[in-house]
């Protein structure tokens, strides 16, 4: 029997192909493999009504709760012994004023060195009194759409209502309030939220960030319950309100040691009004 040639052609052809790709692969079960199948349940499930652990979005706790400071001498403020800037232009020296560009008081005093920026030089600050860093913004937001400087024309929220950059530093008085010192308007920092600063080392750069019309250090001083500011936004209405609702005290309380007394009676009364738990018996 013969066969036509096209038929013979097509065998050949298949034999070709078949020699080429070789015999047809058999897939070895999942075993064979070491694949692993799906992830066995753990042995100790969370508890989906748990509470979440502490310290908020950045999961670290406040090192300042439970902390006192530890007094120098008979001056229980003795730690705080320096101006941020050591001889420079102070406004106003009362603490507190009326701007005449606003309609509400300028909280807190400000520095500057206007040898420094006039001549192109940038300027570190130091902290008063040592403390923890219990908040800080870059205002990242104020360099887009501010100037080179970060200065913006309006106090917006996301401007953190015009402060810009900003450190926040919570000193522990006792274990019942605490001291808040904020340093605004800030080029840059060189701390990040939770570390210990003292006050002989820099901690930022001063600058002219936010709702600010020449560069220069923003301080101002609040005291009032431990943890109040930990990790907070301070381009929200509730953060604005929680700070304006804080003590205020003139930052001279703070930085001249011969007005420590004043701002000690004021932390000794406050901590007799804050209740106490009761005795277990």
């Amino acid at each position: 029997m013969k066969f036509p040639a096209t038929m013979i052609k097509i065998a050949l052809a298949l034999l070709v192909l078949l020699a080429l790709i070789g015999p047809l692969a058999v897939v070895p079960p999942a075993a064979a493999l070491d694949i692993e199948g799906p992830a066995s349940e753990p042995d100790n499930p969370p508890d989906p009504a748990a509470p979440p652990p502490p310290g908020g979005p950045t999961a670290l706790a406040n090192p300042a709760l439970g902390q006192s400071l530890p007094p120098v001498g008979d001056d229980p403020l003795g730690a705080f012994s320096r101006r941020p800037l050591e001889g420079r232009f102070i406004i106003p020296e009362g603490g507190t004023f009326l701007d005449p560009l606003r309609d509400d008081p300028h909280y807190g005093v400000d520095y500057a060195c206007p040898d420094d920026y006039l001549n192109g030089l940038t300027t570190d600050f130091y902290p008063v009194g040592p403390g923890y860093v219990t908040a800080r913004s870059s205002c990242v937001l104020c360099f887009a759409e501010g100037d080179s400087h970060g200065s913006v024309t309006e106090r917006w929220p996301r401007h953190n209502f015009g402060w810009g950059g900003f450190v926040l530093i919570e000193t522990p008085y006792n274990a019942s309030v605490s001291i808040y010192i904020m340093y605004a308007h800030l080029a840059r920092d060189f701390v990040s939220l939770g570390d210990y600063i003292t006050p002989d080392e820099a901690i930022g750069v001063v600058g002219n960030s936010g709702y600010s019309q020449e560069t220069h250090l923003h301080m101002e001083v609040r005291y009032g319950t431990p943890g109040r500011f930990w990790n907070a936004d301070f381009s929200q209405w509730e953060t604005l309100d929680r700070w304006l609702a804080t003590m205020f005290v003139n930052p001279a309380w703070v930085i001249f040691p011969d007005n420590h007394y004043a701002f000690v009676a004021a932390l000794d009364e406050w901590t007799g009004l804050v209740p106490k738990a009761p005795d277990l018996p």
